[in-house]
């Protein structure tokens, strides 16, 4: 690649590394939710066909990029990267996207219901 990149994998760092980082590759899982707290721009991946509704939501919301067929993510993968680095506006549009969706305010909502 052209520029730093670090393939990461079995990490123990998890939050903290999604937290430094500009673009995320992943899932369409749980983890979304997380990266979307985080406001991290996403390539995703559907991986199981539970995933597909999940990544077609966060896609049409601007959130995420979905790359459907993940067995073909190293044709697609140098593309999709050289087009997000070369427009440094999609990438803070899609954080801003992924932020809207989770405000990571959750546990003091819930609080402030039960207590009233």
């Amino acid at each position: 690649m052209p520029w730093k990149t670090r393939v990461l994998v079995g990490v123990s760092d998890m939050a903290r590394l999604m937290a430094d980082s500009d673009l995320a590759i992943g899932a369409a899982g749980a983890t979304s939710w997380e990266r979307c707290c985080l406001g991290l721009p996403t390539i995703m991946l559907v991986l199981a066909d539970n995933q597909r509704q999940v990544a077609q939501g966060l896609e049409k919301a601007g959130a995420a990029l979905v790359v459907q067929q993940a067995q073909h993510i190293a044709e697609f993968l140098p593309s999709l990267l050289s087009a997000l680095v070369a427009r440094p506006a999609s990438l803070l549009a899609m954080s801003l996207s992924a932020s809207s969706i989770i405000d990571g305010q959750g546990v003091a909502i819930i609080s402030q219901l039960m207590e009233s």
